[in-house]
């Protein structure tokens, strides 16, 4: 007997929708079991991961995943975002530890990559913690979380689709920032035990295999090896770059933070401001070397104020261990 072939696929397999995006989170088939355990559904081709120096949200702790169609492989390419298949998803979770101890799961964005480009999509989590919601339009909510030792509560900012256009903006489309293979290599600790993530992905298929494999990697901000130059500026490639770019969407400050840049003025050494405004916080230089609390970088990375502070969006807090990475980098230059 002939079977049909919706019979023959898998019923583990991952779904994608054709148009806008699901409207709960658990219609993907992202997870197996119950969705709040957020166990990969790596039968589906699911897989955790993570970076060396990830990117500061108000002190959210993070999850990731990739799902990489099955048969699609990605392209070895050192230095710059991986170019996923069409098909690919990312996954970002965040969430805090509440003021009562336990975790509060806040949203979970996606990043579909589509033949016409990539599609966001954010899920907030219900107050049940079972499932989330599509929201497309984004808003603010008051948060109350344990961070470094305190309890704390801030507004806390779900972006809407033109807010995660902005940041992801490359040459007018949306792209990708996290990937990057410097940035993935390091080891993670898999159910089945610690290993390279780059190898690994090799391993399964998913990621082409080089002729001549690189050990370089982006520091942690922990890292003690670690010259505080690099930690430097992988933060700020991580942190800033998506934007200060030439393909990003402040290409127009003439100030540029990818980590391979090595041009002096675009990075901001004694480099005047194109306009910034308030946002000068009265200094003349972008980085004025030896001098970190004189440069506008570190200025508007400490300021709380909307109209000055940066990043622009995807913060209320400052990042207290990165202000000190970017002074102490800039005070012994």
């Amino acid at each position: 007997m002939q079977c049909n072939k919706k019979e023959e696929e898998p019923l583990n397999k991952v779904n994608i929708p054709e148009g806008d995006g699901f409207p709960m989170l658990s219609e993907y088939n992202f997870f197996k079991g119950t969705l709040h355990d957020l166990i990969p559904n790596e039968e589906a081709g699911v897989l955790p991961y993570d970076l060396n120096m990830p990117l500061f949200s108000d002190y959210a702790m993070k999850q990731r995943f990739i799902y990489v169609p099955d048969g699609n492989i990605i392209p070895y390419e050192e230095g710059q975002t991986l170019d996923l298949p069409i098909g690919s998803v990312l996954i970002k979770h965040f969430y805090y530890t509440s003021t009562n101890g336990t975790e509060k799961y806040i949203e979970t964005r996606l990043l579909i990559h589509k033949a016409e480009g990539w599609q966001a999509e954010t899920y907030e989590w219900n107050e049940e913690q079972t499932d989330a919601n599509r929201n497309i339009i984004g808003g603010n909510r008051t948060i109350s979380a344990h961070i470094n030792g305190t309890d704390q509560s801030f507004n806390y900012l779900i972006p809407n689709v033109n807010q995660c256009k902005n940041c992801h903006a490359f040459n007018g489309k949306q792209e990708p920032i996290g990937p990057v293979i410097e940035n993935l290599n390091k080891n993670f600790s898999y159910s089945s035990g610690s290993a390279n993530q780059i190898a690994t992905w090799i391993a399964m298929g998913i990621l082409e295999a080089p002729i001549n494999p690189s050990t370089a990697h982006w520091p942690s901000m922990n890292e003690s090896n670690a010259s505080t130059e690099d930690k430097a500026r992988a933060y700020l490639a991580v942190n800033c770059s998506s934007c200060h770019r030439l393909e990003g969407s402040a290409a127009n400050s003439g100030l540029y933070l990818e980590y391979a840049n090595q041009d002096s003025l675009s990075l901001g050494f004694w480099k005047n401001p194109v306009a910034a405004g308030g946002g000068s916080g009265g200094f003349s230089y972008v980085i004025k070397p030896g001098y970190a609390d004189e440069s506008i970088l570190l200025y508007r990375m400490i300021s709380d104020v909307v109209n000055e502070r940066m990043p622009e969006i995807g913060r209320n807090l400052s990042h207290d261990e990165g202000i000190a990475l970017i002074r102490e980098w800039i005070d012994n230059m």
